[in-house]
C-alpha cells in the first residue's frame, strides 16, 4: 500500500487535471472540527482553505454547517457539476494568498499549501492568518521522504514544492511568526494558533 494511504486513510478522492488522473489525500473537516472544539469549547463557524483545489473540503465543511470558502492559484479545467457553483458563487476564487486580505475564519486549513512558498515569502503568508483562531496545515516533511522510501515509494506532487523542511523547522517557523503550534499525530497535522488568540 502506497505511503499516502498509509498516512491519510481518512479521505482521499480522485479528480481530473490537464496532466490527467490525481489522487488528493487530505483531512475531512469534521476531524478538525473536532481539534478545534478541544480547543476552543465550542464549534466553529468559519472555514477558509488556502489551496481549495477543485472544492471537496470546501463542500464538506459547508455540509458541517459552517460558513466555508476558499482560494487556489491555479484553475482546474475539469470540475464537479456539483462543484461549479462554489466556483461560480465566488465561495472559492482564484487567487493568492499573497493577494488577499487578512483572512479572518475560525479554521484556516492548508493542505500543503504552505510548502509552495519560499522561505522569505512564508512570513507574509502566515501573516495573512493572525486574525484566524486556528491553522491546521498538512504537508510533506523530510521524515514522510524518508518513511516513503522506507516503504518504496517516491513522493510526488503536481505543483513543484520548495520547503519540504522537517517538523521540527516547521515547528519553530510557526512559533517565530507568532503562533503556538503543536503536531497532531493522530490527524498528521500541524495545529497552529495565534498568540493572542483565546
Amino acid at each position: 500500500m502506497h505511503y499516502y494511504y498509509q498516512k491519510y486513510p481518512y479521505l482521499n478522492y480522485s479528480y481530473r487535471d490537464t496532466d490527467g488522473p490525481w489522487t488528493m489525500f487530505s483531512i475531512p473537516p469534521k476531524m478538525l472540527v473536532t481539534e478545534f472544539v478541544n480547543k476552543f469549547g465550542q464549534k466553529p463557524k468559519t472555514f477558509f482553505d488556502c489551496g481549495a483545489a477543485i472544492g471537496v473540503i470546501v463542500m464538506m465543511a459547508q455540509k458541517l454547517g459552517m460558513d466555508a470558502r476558499g482560494i487556489d492559484i491555479k484553475n482546474y479545467p475539469y470540475k464537479s457539476s456539483n462543484l461549479e457553483e462554489l466556483f461560480t458563487s465566488g465561495k472559492i476564487q482564484i487567487k493568492s494568498i499573497l493577494d488577499c486580505e487578512p483572512i479572518v475564519a475560525d479554521i484556516v486549513f492548508c493542505n500543503g499549501t504552505l510548502t509552495y512558498f519560499s522561505e522569505t515569502e512564508l512570513p507574509n503568508v502566515l501573516a495573512k492568518f493572525r486574525n484566524s483562531k486556528m491553522i491546521c496545515a498538512i504537508h510533506n516533511t523530510t521524515e514522510d521522504i524518508a518513511a516513503a522510501a522506507a516503504n518504496g515509494d517516491i513522493l510526488t506532487t503536481c505543483n513543484k514544492t520548495r520547503l519540504i523542511k522537517p517538523q521540527n523547522w516547521w515547528i519553530n517557523t510557526f512559533t517565530k511568526n507568532g503562533f503556538n503550534v503543536k503536531y497532531a499525530e493522530h490527524i498528521r497535522c500541524f495545529c497552529a494558533v495565534p498568540n493572542h488568540s483565546k
